[in-house]
Protein backbone atom coordinates (compact mmCIF):
# COMPACT_ATOMS: atom_id res chain seq x y z
CA UNK A 1 0.00 0.00 0.00
CA UNK A 2 1.31 3.43 -0.90
CA UNK A 3 1.94 5.76 2.06
CA UNK A 4 -0.62 8.50 2.51
CA UNK A 5 0.33 12.14 2.14
CA UNK A 6 -1.22 14.29 4.85
CA UNK A 7 -1.51 17.86 3.61
CA UNK A 8 -1.76 19.36 7.06
CA UNK A 9 1.70 18.10 7.89
CA UNK A 10 3.59 19.74 5.06
CA UNK A 11 2.54 22.08 2.29
CA UNK A 12 4.64 23.22 -0.62
CA UNK A 13 3.82 26.38 -2.54
CA UNK A 14 4.51 26.35 -6.26
CA UNK A 15 3.01 29.59 -7.51
CA UNK A 16 3.44 33.26 -8.00
CA UNK A 17 0.15 35.09 -7.51
CA UNK A 18 -1.12 38.06 -9.48
CA UNK A 19 -4.29 39.77 -8.31
CA UNK A 20 -6.77 41.81 -10.28
CA UNK A 21 -7.87 41.39 -13.90
CA UNK A 22 -4.84 41.05 -16.15
CA UNK A 23 -4.09 42.64 -19.46
CA UNK A 24 -4.74 40.14 -22.19
CA UNK A 25 -7.73 38.52 -20.47
CA UNK A 26 -10.71 38.58 -22.81
CA UNK A 27 -13.91 40.45 -22.07
CA UNK A 28 -16.39 38.69 -19.80
CA UNK A 29 -19.29 37.46 -21.94
CA UNK A 30 -22.75 36.92 -20.51
CA UNK A 31 -23.76 33.47 -21.72
CA UNK A 32 -27.33 33.36 -20.39
CA UNK A 33 -29.01 36.36 -22.03
CA UNK A 34 -32.36 36.02 -20.30
CA UNK A 35 -33.18 39.72 -20.60
CA UNK A 36 -33.55 39.80 -24.40
CA UNK A 37 -36.53 38.71 -26.48
CA UNK A 38 -35.86 35.60 -28.61
CA UNK A 39 -32.53 34.97 -26.91
CA UNK A 40 -33.83 31.43 -26.22
CA UNK A 41 -34.99 29.26 -29.11
CA UNK A 42 -35.74 25.56 -29.44
CA UNK A 43 -33.18 23.34 -31.13
CA UNK A 44 -35.10 23.68 -34.43
CA UNK A 45 -35.00 27.49 -34.34
CA UNK A 46 -38.64 27.89 -33.32
CA UNK A 47 -40.09 29.21 -30.08
CA UNK A 48 -42.72 28.08 -27.59
CA UNK A 49 -44.07 29.27 -24.26
CA UNK A 50 -40.99 28.00 -22.42
CA UNK A 51 -38.52 29.70 -24.77
CA UNK A 52 -40.46 32.97 -24.63
CA UNK A 53 -40.51 32.92 -20.83
CA UNK A 54 -36.81 32.06 -20.63
CA UNK A 55 -35.84 34.89 -22.98
CA UNK A 56 -37.00 37.64 -20.63
CA UNK A 57 -37.51 35.87 -17.29
CA UNK A 58 -34.24 36.92 -15.61
CA UNK A 59 -34.18 33.74 -13.56
CA UNK A 60 -31.21 31.88 -12.09
CA UNK A 61 -28.62 29.70 -13.80
CA UNK A 62 -25.78 27.87 -12.08
CA UNK A 63 -23.40 24.90 -12.34
CA UNK A 64 -21.95 25.81 -15.73
CA UNK A 65 -20.15 23.53 -18.12
CA UNK A 66 -18.21 24.69 -21.17
CA UNK A 67 -16.59 22.95 -24.15
CA UNK A 68 -14.42 24.13 -27.04
CA UNK A 69 -14.95 22.29 -30.34
CA UNK A 70 -11.70 20.71 -31.63
CA UNK A 71 -13.22 20.52 -35.12
CA UNK A 72 -13.74 24.31 -35.14
CA UNK A 73 -12.40 26.23 -32.16
CA UNK A 74 -14.57 29.25 -32.96
CA UNK A 75 -17.46 27.12 -31.70
CA UNK A 76 -17.91 27.07 -27.94
CA UNK A 77 -20.86 25.57 -26.10
CA UNK A 78 -21.96 25.83 -22.50
CA UNK A 79 -24.64 24.41 -20.24
CA UNK A 80 -26.14 25.07 -16.83
CA UNK A 81 -28.98 24.35 -14.46
CA UNK A 82 -31.49 26.79 -15.96
CA UNK A 83 -34.34 27.79 -13.67
CA UNK A 84 -36.08 29.76 -16.40
CA UNK A 85 -37.78 26.51 -17.36
CA UNK A 86 -39.69 26.55 -14.08
CA UNK A 87 -41.92 29.43 -15.19
CA UNK A 88 -43.77 27.10 -17.59
CA UNK A 89 -42.64 23.61 -16.60
CA UNK A 90 -42.53 23.95 -12.82
CA UNK A 91 -38.86 23.06 -12.32
CA UNK A 92 -35.30 23.51 -13.50
CA UNK A 93 -34.02 22.09 -16.81
CA UNK A 94 -30.64 21.66 -18.49
CA UNK A 95 -29.74 24.79 -20.43
CA UNK A 96 -27.78 24.60 -23.69
CA UNK A 97 -25.92 27.65 -25.05
CA UNK A 98 -23.86 27.89 -28.24
CA UNK A 99 -21.47 30.45 -29.70
CA UNK A 100 -19.97 30.44 -33.19
CA UNK A 101 -17.67 33.43 -32.68
CA UNK A 102 -15.39 32.15 -29.95
CA UNK A 103 -17.74 33.00 -27.10
CA UNK A 104 -18.37 36.67 -27.85
CA UNK A 105 -22.11 36.15 -28.47
CA UNK A 106 -24.47 33.30 -27.62
CA UNK A 107 -27.73 31.67 -28.68
CA UNK A 108 -29.50 30.11 -25.71
CA UNK A 109 -31.78 27.09 -25.52
CA UNK A 110 -32.73 24.09 -23.38
CA UNK A 111 -31.90 20.45 -23.99
CA UNK A 112 -35.01 18.94 -25.64
CA UNK A 113 -37.36 16.86 -23.49
CA UNK A 114 -38.62 19.34 -20.88
CA UNK A 115 -42.21 18.61 -19.80
CA UNK A 116 -43.89 21.23 -22.02
CA UNK A 117 -41.68 20.47 -25.04
CA UNK A 118 -43.90 19.61 -28.01
CA UNK A 119 -41.09 19.45 -30.59
CA UNK A 120 -40.38 16.18 -32.36
CA UNK A 121 -37.00 15.86 -30.71
CA UNK A 122 -38.40 16.68 -27.30
CA UNK A 123 -41.22 14.15 -27.53
CA UNK A 124 -38.75 11.48 -28.66
CA UNK A 125 -36.40 12.06 -25.73
CA UNK A 126 -36.45 9.30 -23.09
CA UNK A 127 -36.44 12.06 -20.48
CA UNK A 128 -39.75 13.48 -21.68
CA UNK A 129 -42.56 12.28 -19.44
CA UNK A 130 -40.19 10.37 -17.15
CA UNK A 131 -38.79 13.28 -15.16
CA UNK A 132 -39.61 16.92 -14.62
CA UNK A 133 -36.30 18.42 -13.51
CA UNK A 134 -32.83 18.13 -15.02
CA UNK A 135 -29.37 19.54 -14.44
CA UNK A 136 -25.79 18.72 -13.40
CA UNK A 137 -24.56 19.31 -16.98
CA UNK A 138 -21.25 18.13 -18.41
CA UNK A 139 -20.14 18.42 -22.04
CA UNK A 140 -17.41 17.50 -24.48
CA UNK A 141 -16.87 17.26 -28.25
CA UNK A 142 -15.25 14.55 -30.31
CA UNK A 143 -12.85 15.39 -33.14
CA UNK A 144 -15.61 15.34 -35.76
CA UNK A 145 -17.80 18.03 -34.22
CA UNK A 146 -20.20 15.78 -32.35
CA UNK A 147 -21.13 17.18 -28.96
CA UNK A 148 -22.12 15.00 -26.03
CA UNK A 149 -24.11 16.60 -23.21
CA UNK A 150 -24.59 14.57 -20.03
CA UNK A 151 -27.22 15.48 -17.45
CA UNK A 152 -29.32 13.97 -14.71
CA UNK A 153 -33.11 14.02 -14.78
CA UNK A 154 -35.44 13.32 -11.86
CA UNK A 155 -38.68 14.17 -10.06
CA UNK A 156 -38.72 15.78 -6.63
CA UNK A 157 -41.54 13.47 -5.56
CA UNK A 158 -42.37 9.87 -6.36
CA UNK A 159 -41.54 8.41 -8.79
CA UNK A 160 -38.11 10.00 -8.45
CA UNK A 161 -36.60 8.19 -11.48
CA UNK A 162 -33.22 9.87 -10.98
CA UNK A 163 -31.22 8.79 -14.03
CA UNK A 164 -28.23 9.71 -16.23
CA UNK A 165 -28.80 10.84 -19.81
CA UNK A 166 -26.54 11.92 -22.67
CA UNK A 167 -27.80 14.17 -25.46
CA UNK A 168 -25.95 14.12 -28.77
CA UNK A 169 -25.61 17.10 -31.11
CA UNK A 170 -23.96 16.97 -34.55
CA UNK A 171 -22.68 19.71 -36.89
CA UNK A 172 -20.39 21.25 -34.28
CA UNK A 173 -23.19 21.29 -31.74
CA UNK A 174 -25.60 23.03 -34.12
CA UNK A 175 -28.01 20.14 -34.71
CA UNK A 176 -29.74 18.18 -31.97
CA UNK A 177 -29.75 14.46 -32.81
CA UNK A 178 -30.99 12.37 -29.87
CA UNK A 179 -30.88 11.68 -26.14
CA UNK A 180 -29.89 8.31 -24.68
CA UNK A 181 -30.70 6.95 -21.22
CA UNK A 182 -27.42 5.71 -19.73
CA UNK A 183 -28.52 4.59 -16.28
CA UNK A 184 -32.02 4.57 -14.85
CA UNK A 185 -32.83 5.44 -11.25
CA UNK A 186 -35.61 3.96 -9.16
CA UNK A 187 -39.01 5.44 -8.27
CA UNK A 188 -38.41 5.49 -4.50
CA UNK A 189 -38.03 8.76 -2.64
CA UNK A 190 -34.69 10.57 -2.40
CA UNK A 191 -32.23 8.70 -0.19
CA UNK A 192 -34.98 6.47 1.22
CA UNK A 193 -34.89 2.72 1.70
CA UNK A 194 -32.83 1.00 -0.98
CA UNK A 195 -33.67 3.36 -3.83
CA UNK A 196 -30.99 4.25 -6.38
CA UNK A 197 -30.38 7.86 -7.37
CA UNK A 198 -27.76 8.83 -9.96
CA UNK A 199 -26.05 12.18 -9.33
CA UNK A 200 -22.83 14.24 -9.64
CA UNK A 201 -21.95 13.37 -13.22
CA UNK A 202 -18.96 14.18 -15.43
CA UNK A 203 -18.30 13.41 -19.10
CA UNK A 204 -15.16 13.27 -21.24
CA UNK A 205 -14.46 12.25 -24.83
CA UNK A 206 -11.28 10.71 -26.23
CA UNK A 207 -9.95 13.44 -28.53
CA UNK A 208 -6.74 11.60 -29.39
CA UNK A 209 -6.01 9.89 -32.70
CA UNK A 210 -5.56 6.50 -31.04
CA UNK A 211 -7.67 3.34 -31.30
CA UNK A 212 -10.22 4.62 -28.77
CA UNK A 213 -10.64 8.03 -30.37
CA UNK A 214 -14.25 9.14 -30.11
CA UNK A 215 -15.07 7.03 -27.08
CA UNK A 216 -17.43 8.82 -24.70
CA UNK A 217 -17.00 8.31 -20.96
CA UNK A 218 -19.53 9.39 -18.36
CA UNK A 219 -19.01 8.87 -14.62
CA UNK A 220 -21.33 9.60 -11.72
CA UNK A 221 -22.19 8.80 -8.11
CA UNK A 222 -24.87 6.24 -7.38
CA UNK A 223 -26.57 6.89 -4.06
CA UNK A 224 -28.21 3.93 -2.39
CA UNK A 225 -30.88 5.04 0.04
CA UNK A 226 -29.51 5.84 3.46
CA UNK A 227 -26.92 3.08 3.37
CA UNK A 228 -23.96 5.45 3.09
CA UNK A 229 -22.27 3.30 0.47
CA UNK A 230 -22.57 5.56 -2.57
CA UNK A 231 -20.15 4.57 -5.30
CA UNK A 232 -18.66 6.03 -8.47
CA UNK A 233 -19.76 4.30 -11.67
CA UNK A 234 -18.61 4.76 -15.27
CA UNK A 235 -20.24 3.91 -18.58
CA UNK A 236 -18.69 4.25 -22.02
CA UNK A 237 -19.90 4.54 -25.58
CA UNK A 238 -17.82 3.14 -28.42
CA UNK A 239 -20.30 4.09 -31.16
CA UNK A 240 -20.33 7.87 -30.85
CA UNK A 241 -23.03 8.06 -28.22
CA UNK A 242 -25.64 5.82 -29.83
CA UNK A 243 -25.44 3.28 -27.01
CA UNK A 244 -23.70 3.07 -23.64
CA UNK A 245 -22.27 0.10 -21.80
CA UNK A 246 -23.49 -1.29 -18.54
CA UNK A 247 -21.75 0.82 -15.90
CA UNK A 248 -18.74 -0.53 -14.05
CA UNK A 249 -17.72 0.37 -10.55
CA UNK A 250 -14.66 2.63 -10.42
CA UNK A 251 -14.47 2.73 -6.63
CA UNK A 252 -13.81 -0.54 -4.82
CA UNK A 253 -16.00 -1.70 -1.96
CA UNK A 254 -13.73 0.01 0.58
CA UNK A 255 -14.64 3.40 -0.89
CA UNK A 256 -18.20 3.38 0.37
CA UNK A 257 -18.64 7.14 0.56
CA UNK A 258 -17.12 8.27 -2.74
CA UNK A 259 -18.53 11.09 -4.86
CA UNK A 260 -17.88 13.94 -7.30
CA UNK A 261 -16.09 12.07 -10.05
CA UNK A 262 -14.06 13.90 -12.69
CA UNK A 263 -12.93 12.21 -15.93
CA UNK A 264 -9.94 12.92 -18.17
CA UNK A 265 -8.35 11.17 -21.15
CA UNK A 266 -4.58 11.22 -21.62
CA UNK A 267 -2.70 11.57 -24.93
CA UNK A 268 -2.24 7.78 -25.02
CA UNK A 269 -5.97 7.15 -24.50
CA UNK A 270 -5.69 6.21 -20.82
CA UNK A 271 -8.80 7.17 -18.86
CA UNK A 272 -8.52 8.75 -15.41
CA UNK A 273 -11.26 9.26 -12.81
CA UNK A 274 -10.65 11.33 -9.70
CA UNK A 275 -13.06 11.37 -6.78
CA UNK A 276 -13.32 12.30 -3.13
CA UNK A 277 -13.78 9.74 -0.39
CA UNK A 278 -15.52 11.08 2.70
CA UNK A 279 -14.64 10.00 6.25
CA UNK A 280 -16.26 6.79 7.44
CA UNK A 281 -15.94 4.32 10.28
CA UNK A 282 -13.38 2.37 8.28
CA UNK A 283 -11.44 5.45 7.18
CA UNK A 284 -11.56 8.55 9.41
CA UNK A 285 -9.78 10.81 6.89
CA UNK A 286 -11.19 12.38 3.75
CA UNK A 287 -9.08 11.73 0.68
CA UNK A 288 -8.66 12.45 -3.02
CA UNK A 289 -8.31 9.29 -5.09
CA UNK A 290 -7.51 8.47 -8.71
CA UNK A 291 -8.38 5.40 -10.78
CA UNK A 292 -6.83 4.59 -14.17
CA UNK A 293 -7.97 2.54 -17.17
CA UNK A 294 -5.61 1.42 -19.92
CA UNK A 295 -8.20 -0.46 -21.99
CA UNK A 296 -10.50 2.32 -23.09
CA UNK A 297 -12.62 2.38 -19.97
CA UNK A 298 -13.49 -1.32 -20.05
CA UNK A 299 -11.88 -1.82 -16.63
CA UNK A 300 -9.99 0.16 -14.01
CA UNK A 301 -7.02 -0.67 -11.85
CA UNK A 302 -7.05 -0.15 -8.10
CA UNK A 303 -7.69 3.44 -7.08
CA UNK A 304 -4.64 5.25 -5.70
CA UNK A 305 -4.72 7.73 -2.84
CA UNK A 306 -3.50 11.09 -4.15
CA UNK A 307 -3.79 12.94 -0.84
CA UNK A 308 -5.52 12.85 2.51
CA UNK A 309 -7.17 16.20 3.06
CA UNK A 310 -8.73 18.48 5.66
CA UNK A 311 -12.13 19.18 4.16
CA UNK A 312 -13.46 22.64 3.40
CA UNK A 313 -17.19 22.17 3.79
CA UNK A 314 -19.97 24.70 4.22
CA UNK A 315 -21.52 22.59 6.97
CA UNK A 316 -18.56 23.62 9.14
CA UNK A 317 -19.97 27.17 9.30
CA UNK A 318 -23.63 26.55 10.13
CA UNK A 319 -23.53 25.45 13.75
CA UNK A 320 -26.08 22.69 13.16
CA UNK A 321 -24.55 20.67 10.32
CA UNK A 322 -26.62 22.34 7.59
CA UNK A 323 -24.79 22.79 4.30
CA UNK A 324 -26.52 26.09 3.47
CA UNK A 325 -27.96 28.87 5.61
CA UNK A 326 -30.46 31.65 5.00
CA UNK A 327 -33.68 33.04 6.48
CA UNK A 328 -36.71 31.56 8.21
CA UNK A 329 -36.50 27.76 8.36
CA UNK A 330 -33.05 27.98 6.75
CA UNK A 331 -31.55 30.19 9.46
CA UNK A 332 -28.55 28.66 11.22
CA UNK A 333 -27.25 29.09 14.78
CA UNK A 334 -24.12 30.94 13.63
CA UNK A 335 -26.15 33.64 11.89
CA UNK A 336 -24.15 33.29 8.67
CA UNK A 337 -25.75 33.18 5.19
CA UNK A 338 -24.22 31.06 2.43
CA UNK A 339 -24.92 28.50 -0.25
CA UNK A 340 -23.26 25.12 -0.05
CA UNK A 341 -19.64 24.40 -0.96
CA UNK A 342 -17.22 21.60 -0.26
CA UNK A 343 -13.94 19.99 -1.22
CA UNK A 344 -13.89 18.38 -4.66
CA UNK A 345 -11.27 17.34 -7.18
CA UNK A 346 -10.56 17.44 -10.92
CA UNK A 347 -7.99 15.75 -13.16
CA UNK A 348 -6.19 16.46 -16.44
CA UNK A 349 -3.63 14.39 -18.34
CA UNK A 350 -1.12 15.55 -20.93
CA UNK A 351 2.34 14.77 -22.30
CA UNK A 352 3.91 15.92 -19.02
CA UNK A 353 1.84 13.55 -16.88
CA UNK A 354 -1.31 13.51 -14.79
CA UNK A 355 -2.40 16.50 -12.72
CA UNK A 356 -5.00 16.40 -9.94
CA UNK A 357 -6.35 19.53 -8.25
CA UNK A 358 -8.65 19.93 -5.27
CA UNK A 359 -9.70 22.46 -2.65
CA UNK A 360 -9.03 21.79 1.03
CA UNK A 361 -8.06 23.54 4.22
CA UNK A 362 -4.38 24.00 4.97
CA UNK A 363 -5.10 22.77 8.51
CA UNK A 364 -8.12 22.19 10.72
CA UNK A 365 -10.00 25.48 10.83
CA UNK A 366 -7.56 27.04 8.36
CA UNK A 367 -7.77 28.73 5.00
CA UNK A 368 -9.07 26.78 2.00
CA UNK A 369 -6.58 26.61 -0.86
CA UNK A 370 -6.37 24.96 -4.26
CA UNK A 371 -3.83 22.13 -4.19
CA UNK A 372 -2.19 20.30 -7.07
CA UNK A 373 -0.26 17.06 -7.27
CA UNK A 374 1.51 15.80 -10.37
CA UNK A 375 2.28 12.25 -11.43
CA UNK A 376 4.18 10.87 -14.43
CA UNK A 377 1.63 8.10 -14.93
CA UNK A 378 -1.32 8.47 -12.53
CA UNK A 379 -0.01 5.62 -10.40
CA UNK A 380 3.18 6.87 -8.75
CA UNK A 381 3.39 10.26 -7.03
CA UNK A 382 7.06 11.19 -6.57
CA UNK A 383 6.49 14.82 -5.55
CA UNK A 384 4.27 16.10 -2.73
CA UNK A 385 1.10 18.13 -3.13
CA UNK A 386 1.42 21.90 -3.28
CA UNK A 387 -0.80 24.94 -3.17
CA UNK A 388 -1.36 26.86 -6.39
CA UNK A 389 -0.34 30.12 -4.72
CA UNK A 390 0.86 31.64 -1.45
CA UNK A 391 -1.91 34.23 -1.00
CA UNK A 392 -2.76 34.29 2.71
CA UNK A 393 -6.18 35.97 2.45
CA UNK A 394 -9.41 34.44 1.20
CA UNK A 395 -10.84 31.00 0.64
CA UNK A 396 -10.49 29.11 -2.66
CA UNK A 397 -12.85 26.36 -3.79
CA UNK A 398 -14.40 24.41 -6.70
CA UNK A 399 -11.30 24.05 -8.94
CA UNK A 400 -11.48 22.59 -12.43
CA UNK A 401 -8.54 21.78 -14.70
CA UNK A 402 -7.84 21.41 -18.42
CA UNK A 403 -4.57 21.05 -20.32
CA UNK A 404 -3.73 21.66 -23.96
CA UNK A 405 -0.89 23.01 -26.05
CA UNK A 406 1.62 22.69 -23.22
CA UNK A 407 -0.37 24.86 -20.79
CA UNK A 408 -2.28 23.55 -17.78
CA UNK A 409 -5.23 25.73 -16.79
CA UNK A 410 -7.00 25.71 -13.41
CA UNK A 411 -10.11 27.78 -12.70
CA UNK A 412 -11.46 28.39 -9.19
CA UNK A 413 -13.47 30.72 -6.98
CA UNK A 414 -11.52 33.02 -4.65
CA UNK A 415 -12.56 35.42 -1.86
CA UNK A 416 -9.23 37.23 -1.34
CA UNK A 417 -11.01 40.54 -2.06
CA UNK A 418 -13.11 40.19 1.10
CA UNK A 419 -12.01 42.95 3.52
CA UNK A 420 -13.59 41.03 6.42
CA UNK A 421 -12.10 37.64 5.51
CA UNK A 422 -11.53 35.16 8.30
CA UNK A 423 -10.75 31.47 7.94
CA UNK A 424 -13.43 30.92 10.57
CA UNK A 425 -16.18 32.43 8.40
CA UNK A 426 -17.81 31.45 5.11
CA UNK A 427 -16.95 33.63 2.09
CA UNK A 428 -18.86 36.89 1.87
CA UNK A 429 -19.85 37.20 5.55
CA UNK A 430 -18.76 39.69 8.18
CA UNK A 431 -18.26 38.65 11.79
CA UNK A 432 -21.87 39.67 12.53
CA UNK A 433 -23.23 37.65 9.62
CA UNK A 434 -23.83 40.61 7.31
CA UNK A 435 -23.10 40.69 3.58
CA UNK A 436 -19.48 41.79 3.09
CA UNK A 437 -20.03 42.66 -0.57
CA UNK A 438 -19.47 41.08 -3.96
CA UNK A 439 -16.09 39.74 -2.89
CA UNK A 440 -15.93 36.39 -4.70
CA UNK A 441 -14.05 36.38 -8.00
CA UNK A 442 -13.06 33.77 -10.54
CA UNK A 443 -9.34 33.11 -11.06
CA UNK A 444 -7.38 31.07 -13.58
CA UNK A 445 -3.92 29.71 -12.78
CA UNK A 446 -1.65 28.48 -15.57
CA UNK A 447 1.47 26.35 -15.71
CA UNK A 448 3.75 25.83 -18.71
CA UNK A 449 6.19 23.44 -17.01
CA UNK A 450 4.04 20.46 -16.17
CA UNK A 451 2.50 21.89 -13.02
CA UNK A 452 5.79 22.68 -11.29
CA UNK A 453 5.10 26.43 -11.03
CA UNK A 454 2.06 28.61 -11.65
CA UNK A 455 0.99 32.13 -12.49
CA UNK A 456 -2.58 33.26 -11.93
CA UNK A 457 -4.94 36.11 -12.66
CA UNK A 458 -8.43 37.23 -11.84
CA UNK A 459 -10.60 36.66 -14.92
CA UNK A 460 -13.95 37.94 -13.63
CA UNK A 461 -14.33 41.67 -14.18
CA UNK A 462 -16.92 41.97 -11.40
CA UNK A 463 -17.27 40.22 -8.07
CA UNK A 464 -20.10 38.07 -6.76
CA UNK A 465 -21.50 36.96 -3.43
CA UNK A 466 -22.77 33.42 -3.02
CA UNK A 467 -25.06 34.26 -0.13
CA UNK A 468 -27.78 36.02 -2.15
CA UNK A 469 -31.08 34.34 -1.25
CA UNK A 470 -32.28 33.30 -4.70
CA UNK A 471 -33.74 29.88 -3.90
CA UNK A 472 -36.04 28.07 -1.47
CA UNK A 473 -38.78 30.71 -1.81
CA UNK A 474 -36.07 33.41 -1.71
CA UNK A 475 -34.90 32.39 1.76
CA UNK A 476 -31.71 30.51 0.88
CA UNK A 477 -28.94 30.53 -1.70
CA UNK A 478 -27.83 27.97 -4.26
CA UNK A 479 -24.94 28.79 -6.57
CA UNK A 480 -24.12 25.31 -7.82
CA UNK A 481 -21.50 22.72 -7.07
CA UNK A 482 -18.82 23.53 -9.67
CA UNK A 483 -17.46 25.76 -12.40
CA UNK A 484 -15.71 24.65 -15.60
CA UNK A 485 -12.78 25.15 -17.95
CA UNK A 486 -12.09 23.72 -21.41
CA UNK A 487 -8.88 23.84 -23.47
CA UNK A 488 -8.31 22.75 -27.07
CA UNK A 489 -5.07 23.69 -28.82
CA UNK A 490 -4.46 27.30 -27.90
CA UNK A 491 -8.12 28.04 -27.14
CA UNK A 492 -9.16 28.14 -23.48
CA UNK A 493 -12.60 29.00 -22.15
CA UNK A 494 -13.67 29.27 -18.50
CA UNK A 495 -17.27 29.57 -17.27
CA UNK A 496 -18.67 30.40 -13.85
CA UNK A 497 -21.80 31.44 -11.94
CA UNK A 498 -22.02 35.21 -11.44
CA UNK A 499 -24.20 37.64 -9.46
CA UNK A 500 -23.23 40.97 -11.06
CA UNK A 501 -26.67 41.36 -12.70
CA UNK A 502 -28.67 40.46 -9.59
CA UNK A 503 -30.74 43.25 -8.05
CA UNK A 504 -30.57 43.44 -4.23
CA UNK A 505 -33.68 44.35 -2.29
CA UNK A 506 -35.71 43.76 0.84
CA UNK A 507 -37.91 40.82 1.73
CA UNK A 508 -41.54 41.83 2.35
CA UNK A 509 -41.90 38.97 4.83
CA UNK A 510 -39.15 40.26 7.09
CA UNK A 511 -40.67 42.72 9.53
CA UNK A 512 -39.97 43.44 13.16
CA UNK A 513 -38.06 40.65 14.87
CA UNK A 514 -38.04 38.64 11.64
CA UNK A 515 -35.86 41.21 9.86
CA UNK A 516 -32.26 40.10 10.20
CA UNK A 517 -31.05 43.07 8.10
CA UNK A 518 -28.09 41.03 6.89
CA UNK A 519 -28.03 42.40 3.34
CA UNK A 520 -28.58 39.10 1.49
CA UNK A 521 -32.19 39.74 0.41
CA UNK A 522 -33.00 40.14 -3.28
CA UNK A 523 -35.46 42.41 -5.07
CA UNK A 524 -38.88 40.76 -5.19
CA UNK A 525 -41.90 43.10 -5.35
CA UNK A 526 -44.20 40.20 -4.50
CA UNK A 527 -47.22 39.62 -2.30
CA UNK A 528 -46.63 36.55 -0.15
CA UNK A 529 -49.50 34.43 1.14
CA UNK A 530 -48.97 33.91 4.00
CA UNK A 531 -46.72 36.90 4.66
CA UNK A 532 -44.53 34.88 7.01
CA UNK A 533 -40.81 34.22 6.53
CA UNK A 534 -41.18 30.95 8.45
CA UNK A 535 -44.10 29.53 6.44
CA UNK A 536 -43.61 25.95 5.22
CA UNK A 537 -45.06 26.90 1.82
CA UNK A 538 -46.77 29.74 -0.04
CA UNK A 539 -49.86 29.93 -2.23
CA UNK A 540 -48.49 33.17 -3.68
CA UNK A 541 -46.40 34.11 -5.55
CA UNK A 542 -46.44 31.27 -8.05
CA UNK A 543 -43.15 30.41 -9.73
CA UNK A 544 -44.47 32.07 -12.90
CA UNK A 545 -45.30 35.38 -11.19
CA UNK A 546 -43.71 38.37 -13.00
CA UNK A 547 -42.68 39.78 -9.61
CA UNK A 548 -39.89 37.18 -9.64
CA UNK A 549 -38.62 38.38 -13.02
CA UNK A 550 -37.53 41.85 -11.93
CA UNK A 551 -33.83 41.04 -11.45
CA UNK A 552 -33.72 39.69 -7.92
CA UNK A 553 -33.05 36.18 -9.21
CA UNK A 554 -30.77 37.24 -12.06
CA UNK A 555 -27.91 34.85 -11.40
CA UNK A 556 -26.09 34.25 -14.71
CA UNK A 557 -23.35 32.27 -16.39
CA UNK A 558 -20.35 34.23 -17.64
CA UNK A 559 -17.43 33.00 -19.72
CA UNK A 560 -14.00 34.30 -20.69
CA UNK A 561 -10.81 33.38 -22.52
CA UNK A 562 -7.94 33.74 -19.99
Amino acid sequence: MRPRWFLAASILVLATAFTGPALGVGANARVTRDDTASSYLRYDGSSDATMAACSTGRRSQNEPTVAVDPNDTSVVVAGANDYCAAMVNGDVWAGYYRSTDGGSSWQDSLVPGYPADSSAGGLASPAHGSCGASGDPSQSFDNDGRLFYAFICFNRGKPVNGGVYVARYTDDGGTYDRTVLVKKGTPSAHFAGSGLFQDKINLAVDQTTGPDSGNVYVAWSQYTGLAGNNTVLLSRSTDHGLTFSQPIRVTPVAHGTASFADVAVGPDGAVYVSFIEYPSTSNPSAGIWLAKSTDGGASFGPAVLVASIVQFDSSQFSGNGASDCGDGPFACPTGFTFSRFFSSSAVAADAAGVHVVWAARTASGGQSKVFVRNSPDGVSWPTPAATIDAVATGHQWFPDIASSGGTINVVFYDSRADPTYSAARPPGNTASGANSGNVVNTYVAQSTNGGVSWSETQVSSAGSNFGWETHASRRDGFWGDYLYISAVGGTVKAAWTDSRDLVPGTDPRETGADDDADGFDVYQPCTYVPNDINAPSYSSPLVSDPCLSQGGLDQNIYAVSP
